[in-house]
């Protein structure tokens, strides 16, 4: 019998060892041909085409040595350059290439960071993931990422987005080394501050989570990046920072239906301008209780979950969030659904959440022209805000879910701490693939 025993236990790890071969090689064919689709669908979103914010970024690098970077105007629509100068200053290298070679390697770049974003939120939700499942996994997500409609605008329009989300994720929930040195926590932060004044929120974020060095790296890396850019373009710089800075008026219309923040939520349920005292007053109570919020996710949770609230709030009391500044979504959602702190029916919730930024609902209405979004009604008002309720609805998810956690621990899961980057940027190595199915 013993012999029998000593028989079968190889055979049994062969069998083993042979499964999970056939997964390694199936998720592999499925990351493959997820990123032909992903390649295909973006060949289509920029092909013949011209992105308009991609028009807009090389016309800032075109002109930021002119003297004219915010008073020059894209042809129709009459839109300016919104950007710090740094932004500016990073797209010039473009302009040294003919116009539609600049917006294919732009696009091919933003498929790139969109990898590095899966690979990234992947690593924070389940760290223990090898760099290879890291891959395989990252490359089979690449499609349906590419579809939710943020990702989908922001290739269309050639934005930034995907690339400081990315920045912002690694930097604040791992390490990133730069062959045997490690990057200091705010730099990428910072760095993302510079091109866009949005991530500036993690800097109060990082104050208040007691991360103080880190948030002074990321203001003392704004601040540099600034004051270079300004020796370079002293004149640019001083308009920006003393006037454009401030203007949010170039952006465009607060109605607009892609202004999911509540600036253009107040706007289309009111039907006009609402009084400022109404706006800036509702503003704070959100920006503060959501800020304790975000401290509160970060302490009692995890440390990802509380980046994501951040950002959450971010874009709700910002005073332009157009939908695809939403690519936070991509976090949020594998959050949901793979994430040791995940709230109960967590996957359900992220698979609500996906259909939704699928579907698009808000595009199903009349939009644009001569404020449209003003004459909404009923239904009309809420599916116009679909984004800006889900965001809500987030909130108020995660205060719920660390409430209850709270009043009954034996509810509670161990804090999650992430330590890494994917091994393609941190150089990091995880283990072994025992449950594929799992994620």
């Amino acid at each position: 019998m013993a012999q029998d025993h000593e028989t079968l236990h190889p055979a049994g790890s062969r069998g083993v060892s042979a499964v999970r071969h056939h997964v390694d090689g199936l998720l592999w064919v499925l990351g493959t041909l997820s990123l032909i689709l992903a390649v295909v669908r973006v060949f289509f979103l920029v092909w013949h085409r011209s992105p308009l914010d991609f028009d807009i970024y090389m016309m800032g690098g075109s002109h930021f040595f002119g003297g004219h970077l915010y008073t020059v105007r894209y042809p129709s629509p009459q839109l300016g350059f919104t950007y710090p100068p740094f932004s500016a200053l990073a797209f010039s290298p473009f302009t040294l290439v003919p116009r539609q070679p600049a917006q294919y390697l732009w696009a091919l770049a933003n498929l790139a960071f969109l990898g590095g974003l899966l690979a990234l939120s992947l690593r924070a939700v389940r760290p223990a993931l090898s760099g290879r499942e890291l891959a395989q996994w990252s490359l089979v997500l690449m499609t349906p990422a590419i579809w939710l409609d943020p990702v989908k605008l922001t290739f269309s329009y050639g934005q930034i987005n995907i690339v400081l989300v990315a920045l912002v994720l690694a930097d604040l929930t791992g390490r990133v080394r730069l062959g045997d040195k490690v990057l200091p926590q705010g730099v990428l932060t910072g760095l993302a501050a510079a091109a866009k004044l949005t991530p500036l929120i993690f800097v109060p974020f990082l104050f208040l989570v007691r991360r103080a060095r880190s948030a002074a790296v990321a203001l003392a890396t704004f601040v540099a990046v600034a004051l270079v850019v300004a020796a370079l373009g002293p004149s640019t710089s001083w308009e920006y920072w003393t006037k454009y800075a401030f203007d949010a008026g170039r952006v465009g219309s607060n109605s607009y239906i892609s202004n999911q923040s509540l600036s253009g939520v107040l706007e289309r349920f009111h039907h006009g301008v609402v009084a400022h005292s109404v706006y800036y007053g509702l503003d704070l109570v959100l920006a503060v209780a959501g800020m304790a919020l975000a401290v509160w996710a970060y302490r009692r949770s995890s440390q990802l979950l509380g980046v994501l609230v951040c950002a959450t709030v971010g874009m709700v009391v910002s005073p332009i969030t157009w939908v695809h500044h939403m690519v936070w979504i991509i976090p949020v959602l594998l959050w949901l659904s793979l994430a040791e702190d995940r709230p109960s029916g967590g996957r359900i919730w992220a698979a609500g959440a996906a259909l939704l930024f699928w579907t698009a609902p808000i595009w199903s209405l009349p939009y644009g022209g001569s404020g449209q979004e003003l004459r909404e009604h009923g239904w009309q008002l809420v599916l116009g805000s679909s984004y800006f309720l889900a965001m809500l609805l987030f909130l108020f998810g995660v205060a719920a879910m660390l409430l209850v956690r709270s009043l009954r621990p034996s509810l509670a899961t161990p804090r999650t701490r992430i330590a890494a980057v994917p091994a393609a940027v941190s150089g990091a190595a995880g283990v072994s693939l025992h449950d594929p199915p799992g994620l």
